[in-house]
C-alpha cells in the first residue's frame, strides 16, 4: 500500500492548489481526480467562460470603431475559432498544471476516490494510506425540476460550452452572476437573448443599485429580463417554457423565433427558444465519497468543518465549493492553504469577509465586504463616497465611462465595502482587497498618490470624496 502525508481528492483550484502549497511545505502529496486536471473552474467555469466574453468583448468594440476613429467593414463573429481559442487556453492552462505536479514530485492518480477510514482512501480497486485527507471533490451545476438537461437543447453551464454554433434565440434561467454572464456573451454574439429570474431582480448579491444599472443596460441591448417569474417547460416541445410572474401583469408575450408580440390575458409568458440554459446554482459533489460511513457531518451536501476547516474527523479536511462559504476559485485556493497551515500545526482560521466578488459582464462588476443595503442595516451612521467613470480621464480615453465605485465607511474612515460598476472592475478590486485586509482607513487611502491617466484613480478620488476633499467631482 503507498503511503502520503496528505492525499487530495479533487484536483480544481483548491485542490491543486493545497497540493502545491503542501508540496513547498515538504509533504508527499497525492491528488485523486475522477475528471480533467483542474477541476471545474478550468476546464468548465472561470477560464473557458471569461476567454469566450474576451472574444465577445472584442467584437464589441470592434463594432463601436467609428467612435475612435477607426473606419471597419464586414465583421462578424467566427465562432469555431472562438472556441477553439477557449480550448487552446485550457489546454494550455491544464498542462501548466500538469508540469508543476511534476516538478514538485506530486502523483496525480485518476479515478474515483472513497474514503475507507480516517487514514485510508481507495481508489481504482486500491487503498492508499494518508495521514491527512483534504475532501477538494468541487461542485456541479444544480438542475430545476421538470426540466432534463440533455446538453443538447436545454444545457447547463457545463454543456453550454461545447456549443458548435451561435444559437438564433436563447433563454437563459437563472439571472445570477453565471447567467448574467452567459446572457451578456450570447447577446454580443447576436443571439436574442431572454433571462427569467425567480427573484425580483437579477444579480442579488449586489447592492440595488447595480442590479438595477445592469438590467437596464441589459434591456438597452436588446435582453428581454424577466423577474419575479418561475420557469417551466411546456409539455409540448423540449424547446418551449412557460414563465409565471408572481407580480400582476396585464399582458403576457411570445418569444418565439425572437419576436415579440401578445400572447393573451394571463400571466403566462411562452419562450420559444432554440437553447434553454439553466443556470440556477450548483451543488457539492458530496455523494458517494464515504462520509456517511465514516460520521463525518454534512448539511444539504455541504460537509460541515470548523474554523480550521477541519471535519468531525480530526485529520480529514474540506474545502471550496464542499463547504459553506462563497463558491469560487479563489476562496477554493484559499481554503487549500489554510487547511494545509493547519496540518502543518500553524493554527489558521479561515475568514470569508475579504473574500472578493468577480463578475463579467459588461461592465464588469466587482465587490468586497458590505453592499449599501447590508451597510445601512448594520451601520446607521455609515458614510458614502461614490465617483463616477464619466469623470475619470483613463474610462473616457478608453470610451468606456459608463460605471461608478462606491465607497463605505465608517464615520471614523474604516472600510465597510467597495463595490466597482464599470471597466476593469475585476482588476481594480486588488487594491480594495488588500486595503480592507491590511486595515487602510480611507482617510489615509486619499493620500496614496495613483498614476496618472489610469482607472486605479478612482480609489483616490472616491477616497478624496469621503473626506471632503474631491477634487474631480462636484
Amino acid at each position: 500500500m503507498k503511503s502520503y502525508d496528505l492525499v487530495i481528492i479533487g484536483s480544481g483550484p483548491g485542490g491543486y492548489a493545497a497540493a502545491l502549497y503542501a508540496s513547498r511545505l515538504k509533504l508527499k502529496v497525492c491528488v485523486i481526480e475522477k475528471d480533467l486536471l483542474g477541476g471545474a473552474c478550468l476546464n468548465r467555469g472561470c477560464i473557458p467562460t471569461k476567454a469566450m466574453l474576451h472574444s465577445a468583448s472584442i467584437l464589441s468594440i470592434i463594432k463601436r470603431s467609428k467612435e475612435y476613429g477607426i473606419e471597419v467593414s464586414g465583421v462578424s463573429a467566427n465562432f469555431p475559432a472562438i472556441v477553439a481559442r477557449k480550448d487552446l487556453i485550457v489546454t494550455r492552462l491544464r498542462t501548466g498544471i500538469e508540469t508543476l505536479f511534476r516538478a514538485n514530485k506530486i502523483e496525480l492518480v485518476k479515478g474515483t476516490a472513497k474514503i475507507k477510514s480516517a487514514d485510508t482512501v481507495a481508489v481504482n480497486g486500491e487503498d492508499i494510506s494518508a495521514k491527512h485527507i483534504i475532501i477538494a471533490a468541487g461542485s456541479r451545476p444544480m438542475p430545476i425540476p421538470d426540466v432534463t438537461l440533455d446538453e443538447v437543447d436545454a444545457c447547463s453551464s457545463d454543456g453550454i460550452l461545447d456549443l458548435k454554433e451561435i444559437p438564433k434565440n436563447i433563454t437563459i434561467v437563472g439571472g445570477g452572476v453565471i447567467g448574467c454572464e452567459f446572457a451578456g456573451l450570447f447577446n454580443a454574439l447576436g443571439s436574442k437573448v431572454t433571462i427569467v429570474e425567480l427573484l425580483d431582480r437579477i444579480l442579488a448579491t449586489q447592492s440595488k443599485e447595480v442590479s438595477r444599472k445592469m438590467e437596464t443596460l441589459f434591456k438597452k441591448r436588446g435582453i428581454e429580463v424577466c423577474t419575479s417569474t418561475k420557469f417551466k417547460l411546456s409539455a409540448d416541445s423540449s424547446l418551449r417554457g412557460t414563465a409565471r410572474r408572481s407580480r400582476s401583469r396585464t399582458e403576457a408575450i411570445s418569444l418565439k423565433a425572437g419576436l415579440l408580440r401578445p400572447f393573451g390575458p394571463r400571466n403566462d409568458e411562452v419562450f420559444g427558444s432554440q437553447k434553454i440554459l439553466v443556470a440556477v446554482g450548483r451543488r457539492p459533489n458530496t455523494e458517494g465519497i464515504g462520509l456517511e460511513a465514516l460520521g463525518i457531518k454534512t448539511e444539504k451536501g455541504v460537509i460541515v468543518v470548523d474554523d480550521n476547516l477541519r471535519t468531525s474527523v480530526k485529520n480529514i479536511y474540506a474545502i471550496g465549493d464542499c463547504v459553506a462559504g462563497p463558491l469560487l476559485a479563489h476562496k477554493a485556493s484559499y481554503d487549500g492553504m489554510v487547511a494545509c497551515d493547519n496540518i502543518m500545526g500553524s493554527a489558521r482560521s479561515a475568514d470569508y469577509s475579504n473574500v472578493p466578488n468577480c463578475i463579467w459582464t459588461d461592465p464588469e462588476i466587482a465587490s468586497i465586504g458590505l453592499n449599501e443595503e447590508e451597510a445601512r442595516s448594520k451601520y446607521p451612521d455609515l458614510r458614502i463616497a461614490k465617483f463616477p467613470y464619466l469623470a475619470s480621464g483613463k474610462a473616457c480615453i478608453m470610451g468606456k465611462s459608463e460605471g461608478f465605485i462606491k465607497m463605505i465607511g465608517d464615520p471614523n474612515g474604516n472600510i465597510l465595502g467597495v463595490e466597482i460598476f464599470g471597466e476593469g472592475a475585476c482588476d481594480l478590486i486588488g487594491e480594495a482587497c488588500l486595503a480592507r485586509s491590511t486595515g487602510v482607513n480611507i482617510k489615509d487611502w486619499a493620500h496614496v498618490i495613483h498614476g496618472h491617466p489610469t482607472l486605479s484613480e478612482i480609489f483616490q478620488e472616491a477616497a478624496h470624496i469621503f473626506t471632503g476633499t474631491a477634487t474631480h467631482s462636484l
